[in-house]
């Protein structure tokens, strides 16, 4: 497993790496890695001759900088779980390696990205936008493997890859979750033993809803009374372009979204209906 830290030095181990045409898979993270994570490291071994995961924390997608400052960065951690997995390289810049101080460029996105957590999160899809784009510029992978619990981000990467003809096809997993239901997710190491078990509520509620829409607005009302502090949005939504679904007899594909706060940390989740 190479570990590069520069632009130049992840270049260098591609370029010879893939000299006879060998496919390239790619898992961007932005580390305090957790078994979801790993399992896309797995697929990306199968799929890709070489394997690449990125470790970097990207402070442009976040619209709150104090939850940056919050957010766990777990790098030694995180390689000792991926020496395991052994991918062909690992590429975990510093920030100045990717954002120079006087970069002044943008990507802004006009749909997929004013609903659920772009209403919520104001720039926060501009950010991951942004930096999957420099990514894949400096990567140029063949297959790119996302986790569905981000689904409204893999949409968004979706429509910014069909926009700007990244020649990259993108692969979405099913969300990992723990014993109890709670989805995966690297926030998870900030919640106490008491509020995961409060959290595990989260997937329970989903099931419920799935079962019959009709319950939706109750729920919310549930949230809160568990002990919830604040419900950014649980909502049916279209999986194709995310609009808002009020007809809950309508045989379009759909997902219920939601997003909880606890102990002020942000939970996102989605199940198919």
């Amino acid at each position: 497993m190479f570990v590069a830290k520069t632009i130049q030095e992840v270049r260098e181990f591609l370029r010879a790496e893939t000299e006879f045409g060998k496919t390239v898979s790619f898992v961007p993270t932005m580390g305090a890695l957790h078994e979801g994570h790993l399992a896309l490291v797995k697929k990306a071994k199968e799929v890709g001759e070489i394997s690449v995961v990125s470790i970097f924390v990207n402070k442009a997608q976040f619209n709150d900088q104090g939850d940056y400052e919050k957010y766990p960065k777990t790098l030694e951690q995180d390689l000792e779980k991926l020496r395991a997995l052994d991918p062909s390289c690992v590429f975990a810049p510093e920030h100045s390696e990717i954002f120079s101080e006087d970069f002044a460029c943008k990507v802004n996105l006009n749909s997929l990205s004013d609903s659920l957590c772009g209403a919520t999160r104001p720039g926060h899809f501009d950010g991951v936008a942004l930096i999957i784009t420099k990514l894949f510029n400096i990567i140029k992978p063949d297959i790119a493997i996302f986790g569905e619990k981000d689904f409204q981000q893999v949409l968004v990467i979706k429509k910014l890859v069909s926009d700007l003809n990244f020649n990259v096809e993108i692969f979405a997993e099913p969300t990992l979750r723990e014993e109890s239901g709670l989805a995966m997710s690297s926030r998870n190491q900030r919640l106490s033993k008491a509020a995961k078990i409060k959290a595990a509520n989260i997937f329970r509620i989903l099931s419920e809803i799935k079962i019959d829409p009709t319950i939706l607005a109750e729920k919310k009302s549930e949230f809160l009374a568990l002990g919830f502090e604040k419900i950014d949005y649980l909502e049916i939504r279209d999986e194709k372009n995310l609009d808002l679904i009020v007809d809950f007899s309508t045989k379009i594909p759909a997902r219920i979204f939601v997003a909880a706060y606890l102990d002020g940390i942000r939970l996102i989740d989605n199940l198919a209906l």
